[in-house]
């Protein structure tokens, strides 16, 4: 069951850390009464290993990312890293306007997987989930992959789109948690954090 906004409430003597730079991670939290105390920008190197699978990059970034954050004992601490496959191919977050249209082209008109793998790390333990959300983009015109390029929400974004911008036009399917896309499967992070006590009634 997912917990109501109004059921929700903190410890506040339990710092909540987002270690994360996206600022729709922390909308995401915040859209549900989740307000961190402190963003920290984690630095670590994002590259690909040679034949990784998918799902082993992307928790073992998040790992990574929650490994490379200080966080005090009692303080609740949360990574996260989402990617975009198609088949076995990640597509990697781009800034790169040649490498966006190409990822475009790529998932115009075909099914393809979002993964976000999330940690928290509380009272010298960390849960690490995985979370899968399938989607199908419509098939894609030349002048619609142009007008979405000269807007540039996709920079910095995985699979080369923003879903929660003018992109949520490009999914007539999707199957799994849609803020699982956006960066955050919220029910799932809300379940791990009531389990680990940082809620209480």
């Amino acid at each position: 069951m997912i917990l109501q906004k109004e059921e929700l409430t903190t410890d506040i003597s339990k710092e909540l850390i987002l270690g994360s730079g996206s600022g729709a991670r922390k909308e995401l939290l915040n859209s549900v009464g989740i307000v961190p105390n402190r963003v920290e920008i984690p630095d670590v190197d994002e590259s690909l290993k040679a034949n990784e699978d998918p799902k082993h990059y992307v928790k073992r970034i998040a790992l990574k990312k929650a490994d490379s954050i200080f966080s005090e004992k009692q303080s609740f601490l949360i990574t996260a890293d989402t990617i975009v496959t198609v088949g076995k191919r990640i597509l990697m977050k781009t800034s790169d306007q040649k490498r966006a249209k190409e990822y475009l082209n790529l998932l115009s008109g075909r099914r393809h997987l979002a993964y976000t793998a999330f940690c928290v790390k509380h009272n010298g333990s960390i849960k690490i989930k995985l979370v899968r959300t399938v989607l199908k983009m419509k098939l894609l015109t030349e002048e619609e992959i142009m007008a979405y390029i000269a807007c540039r929400e996709w920079v910095g974004c995985a699979g080369g789109y923003s879903i929660q911008g003018r992109a949520k036009s490009f999914f007539p399917f999707i199957s799994g948690c849609y803020s699982n896309v956006v960066g955050l499967p919220l029910p799932s992070l809300i379940g791990v954090l009531s389990a680990m006590g940082f809620y209480k009634k």
